[in-house]
């Protein structure tokens, strides 16, 4: 009722200006869509890496915060729980998810309990590229959080 009311208000006295404040915001998100801003996010909506993530945290939530032990383990919970993700994601196979497609090495997973600090979302790295590409790497939390990181970014984040 009082969204009712505010907004009543606001088209009884200043409708042109709320009009021109609309328009503004419409033109400024295509300014950005057309001139690459948001092609920096394009790479990593092509990547592996967040599924793969978000299955590592979906794996964790059905084992009581377990992260998998294994690779074995972890690839058998993806063929039997995960495979509509894969499909969703366009991935054709579960060895497929666990190769990167900008350096064609497989990613690194971390099994067994995560000791880095807590970075990306709140939440340790679990995976990473190998080695990335033009000396920078997407890392990714469990919660599915992604980010592309430069090597001194990297070393504080992924305990060697």
């Amino acid at each position: 009722m009082y969204l009712r009311l505010w907004a009543h208000g606001i088209s009884k006295h200043s409708h042109g200006v709320l009009g021109v404040a609309i328009l503004s915001v419409w033109m400024v998100s295509l300014s950005l869509s057309c001139s690459g801003g948001g092609r920096a996010s394009a790479p990593m909506q092509e990547s592996n890496i967040k599924p793969l993530a978000m299955l590592y945290g979906q794996f964790m939530g059905q084992h009581q915060g377990r992260p998998p032990a294994s690779e074995e383990e972890f690839k058998k919970f993806i063929e039997t729980r995960g495979m509509g993700m894969l499909k969703q994601f366009g991935i054709p196979s579960v060895d497929a998810l666990f190769i990167s497609e900008r350096d064609k090495q497989p990613y690194v997973v971390l099994y067994g309990e995560l000791k880095g600090p807590p970075a990306l979302a709140g939440q340790p790295v679990c995976v990473y590229e190998r080695q990335g590409v033009n000396g920078r790497r997407f890392v990714a939390s469990s919660l599915g959080a992604v980010e592309e990181v430069d090597e001194a970014r990297f070393r504080k984040l992924v305990p060697q």
